[in-house]
């Protein structure tokens, strides 16, 4: 009988390790899709602007398919998954102190959307247009971007993209604010 009881925990022992390594990567994978979602990035008042022109877009759904990419998809580098991993914790801490010390009312969004490559990574296009490359209409354009002739990023471009008239919603918010 003591042998068994022995045997039981020295097996328990890794069992109950392994369990909690699965419980823990399941609530860590929960949390990072969860924190993904345009949903969650609404909770802050100054991201409403942002959210409403996403869900208008075709990245947001406004396609005939329903297809969704989540905030994270363009918002954070694909380059590989601790960049990913980097990047979400740093931009989700930094928005989040950023949204808890400072009146967002007063950002000039605007002159942020000017600074969109620092926020958009090409990356995370290429990682749902996969066949970009292959598949491009405007052959002479993006060949000059494959093919490294050019600096030039996917939103310098494409200034809307996953964003339909973010201008008209920033303003809408603005002046919904101020009055």
């Amino acid at each position: 009988m003591e042998k068994r009881k022995k045997a039981l925990y020295w097996l328990g022992i890794p069992a109950s390790l392994f369990v909690l390594i699965v419980v823990s990567w399941m609530a860590l994978e929960t949390g990072i899709e969860i924190s993904s979602r345009a949903d969650f990035c609404s909770i802050c008042h100054s991201m409403e602007p942002m959210v409403a022109s996403y869900r208008a877009s075709i990245h947001g759904g406004n396609n005939p398919r329903g297809i969704m990419a989540a905030c994270t998809d363009c918002h954070v580098s694909h380059e590989n998954v601790f960049t990913h991993f980097i990047g979400k914790a740093k931009s989700g801490t930094h928005d989040t102190w950023v949204t808890l010390t400072t009146d967002t009312s007063t950002h000039d969004w605007q002159a942020l959307r000017l600074k969109n490559e620092e926020y958009v990574y090409d990356s995370g296009c290429l990682t749902c247009h996969r066949n970009l490359e292959a598949a491009t209409q405007d052959k002479k354009v993006h060949n000059n971007y494959f093919e490294g002739v050019t600096d030039s990023k996917c939103v310098n471009c494409h200034e809307e993209v996953g964003h339909s008239n973010l201008n008209k919603y920033l303003l809408q918010n603005k002046y919904r604010s101020d009055g």
